[in-house]
């Protein structure tokens, strides 16, 4: 299934996404969205995790140097 949503850092990358029912917890989807490979939706998306790790690292070193 096709999935649209606009970032202002990178436009509306072209994702789909598939809702998976998790049987340990009855009324609980896990969903997971995916770009094409190569595509420019994929290079979009691995920008915005390659910040958000960084956040996440620069996050940790703060609270490990308190």
């Amino acid at each position: 299934m096709p999935f649209a949503s606009t970032h202002q850092a990178v436009g509306e990358p072209n994702l789909a996404y598939e809702g998976l029912e998790m049987a340990a917890e009855p009324g609980l989807t896990l969903t997971v969205y995916s770009a094409e490979p190569g595509s420019p939706s994929e290079e979009a998306l691995r920008l915005l995790a390659s910040w958000a790790a960084t956040e996440e690292s620069a996050s940790l070193t703060r609270h490990a140097s308190s």
